[in-house]
């Protein structure tokens, strides 16, 4: 691992750190929206770009997979780069054209600029058919790249080389790869959890004693802050804000749902190939095997730690989905 890459870097990291400022690309996304936030709050300059609303005041419209748009970001600042396509049911083609080729501008603008940190919101779904099972460090799991044999979900693969084409760059670089993000107006985890305890009274896949990583969406910002002040790692290593067992997770929402939860006696294999619903089948998954992704290399390096009460979070996520309106600042993208 490489703290930094020389000395015109560390002066410009220095001299940046003075000015606290910098670029987020998908601030108007799930995740873009609260580091936007922490980082505003924390008194920081914020140069945004969104592409689903129109911009609002210190803002640009920026599309990833047009390398005009970056023209008007200004030099010499870190760029955070939280933009993507979490809807799993976008076309392969359309995911290419965002994570890959959007990846590839953003290193060619950064060359131009001479950008002194490029840190890229990766992903843990980079493991491809390894995201199951515990101890999943980065060095006892490799990243599958686009191998359809071993990464066969479109986005695991267009993540894997998005990551891939930055590790290359020779730029400095940061890749934390994020667990599943739950928060207030997540996209997919406190949806499909909320119809898995409405399901009719079905039960829940037998076991969860494994434990599964997840991120509160409001540890993202101090983490990449925490990035930012330690300068580039170069390398890409899991970031996790909890690891806790499957049914501590799914009792944490019943209990802030005021639902029941109760677990089937025996395993059912269809459930583990139920492709129509992604979250029973995450469900199978995650009970049987868990999704552990240790960070302790992460933790070490940056002296970080996530800090908070999950539960708060996962409260919060409920109330925000329960709620027949929902934040602009928290929809996804």
């Amino acid at each position: 691992m490489v703290e930094m890459t020389s000395g015109a870097i560390r002066a410009t990291l220095s001299s940046m750190s003075k000015q606290r400022a910098l670029i987020i690309i998908g601030t108007d996304g799930f995740i873009g929206s609260f580091i936007d936030s922490h980082f505003r709050d924390a008194g920081w300059k914020v140069h945004a770009a969104v592409f689903n609303r129109p911009p609002r005041d210190n803002e640009i419209r920026l599309d990833v997979t047009c390398p005009a748009d970056f023209d008007p970001l200004p030099i010499g600042l870190p760029v955070i780069n939280a933009a993507g396509l979490p809807d799993q049911d976008a076309s392969a083609a359309r995911m290419r054209r965002v994570h890959v080729g959007g990846m590839r501008h953003i290193v060619s603008w950064a060359r131009r600029t001479a950008c002194p940190h490029i840190i890229h919101l990766s992903s843990i779904s980079v493991y491809g058919n390894a995201t199951v099972g515990t101890g999943r460090t980065e060095k006892s799991t490799r990243r599958r790249k686009w191998n359809p044999l071993i990464a066969s979900l479109p986005y695991g693969r267009t993540k894997a080389r998005a990551e891939a084409l930055l590790e290359g760059s020779g730029l400095p670089w940061s890749a934390p790869r994020l667990p599943a993000v739950y928060g207030p107006g997540d996209s997919f985890f406190t949806g499909q959890i909320r119809r898995l305890l409405e399901n009719q009274g079905r039960p829940l896949p037998p076991g969860g004693e494994k434990s599964v990583s997840i991120m509160p969406v409001d540890r993202v910002g101090p983490l990449m802050e925490a990035i930012i002040d330690h300068g580039p790692i170069n390398a890409a290593l899991n970031a996790v804000g909890a690891g806790l067992p499957w049914k501590l997770i799914l009792e944490a929402y019943a209990d802030a749902w005021n639902l029941p939860l109760y677990h089937d006696s025996r395993r059912r294999f269809r459930d583990f190939l139920n492709f129509a619903d992604p979250g029973r089948q995450m469900a199978a998954y995650y009970a049987a095997f868990g999704a552990e992704f240790p960070d302790d290399e992460l933790r070490k390096s940056l002296g970080w730690q996530p800090g908070g009460d999950w539960r708060d979070t996962v409260r919060k996520a409920a109330a925000a989905y329960s709620s027949p309106v929902i934040p602009e600042e928290a929809h996804p993208f």
